[in-house]
């Protein structure tokens, strides 16, 4: 399969954000007592729960970034009776750390070099607009990219079918001629599917029935676990 540009997700895509937000979530709770009243395991599991819900609170523009931004460690630590004293400052905290901890998901830098010199290809990502674009600078993706999508800037969170038409106004190819690469199924297989786009599932990452979430309908044109699988499949 040879598109005529390819689009590729930037967390747990590219960048491996599972790894990061894992690393700094440890330094994170070492360094604050309040935290560490409950165990990390029980920490983590309620954190995601909590982030989760607000993301989806978020896309559903029914809270702001500054809100979801604020509530994720506050609600954490009032849903486990941590003091929420601190709660700003333990965000602060992680944020800091977070960035310290990107990097290349395995395998992603060299797939990456080779498909965009044969192939015109650019990013899609939702996310807030001052952290993905230092994680842009973080793995130099300017130098592969173009366009460099954020979903703040044009309104809208994958999979909302004005991202995928903005996508492919910039592409300048007919929507058919366009595949995107992603590890979510609701954001970047169903909102590609919807978009007439050709789609392949990264899933290394992530848990497959979960992120499915129960969604039969839709499958991807190309699924793989490992990028130089990706190569084979567009023929480089």
């Amino acid at each position: 399969m040879k598109p005529s540009f390819v689009y590729f997700d930037l967390d747990n895509t590219l960048l491996d954000h599972i790894s990061a937000e894992g690393k700094a979530q440890q330094t994170t709770y070492d360094k604050y007592p309040e935290l560490q009243q409950v165990s990390i395991d029980d920490w983590l599991a309620r954190y995601q729960i909590v982030n989760h819900n607000l993301w989806e609170s978020y896309q559903r523009d029914e809270i702001n970034r500054y809100e979801l931004q604020q509530a994720r460690f506050r609600d954490t630590m009032e849903q486990l009776e941590l003091d929420t004293g601190r709660s700003e400052e333990i965000g602060h905290f992680y944020m800091n750390n977070y960035r310290e901890f990107w990097s290349w998901v395995e395998g992603a830098q060299t797939v990456l070099e080779q498909v965009s010199s044969k192939v015109k290809s650019g990013i899609i990502t939702n996310g807030f607009k001052e952290t993905q674009e230092l994680k842009f600078e973080k793995l130099n993706l300017k130098d592969y990219c173009s366009p460099l999508l954020i979903t703040e800037e044009i309104g809208k969170l994958k999979p909302h079918p004005i991202v995928f038409d903005v996508a492919t106004e910039k592409a300048g190819v007919a929507r058919e001629e366009i595949l995107y690469v992603g590890d979510s199924f609701s954001s970047d297989i169903v909102g590609g599917n919807n978009a007439g786009w050709k789609t392949a599932w990264f899933t290394a990452l992530i848990d497959k029935e979960a992120s499915r979430n129960g969604n039969t309908d839709v499958s991807a044109d190309f699924e793989f676990d490992n990028f130089a699988e990706l190569l084979d499949y567009l023929d480089m």
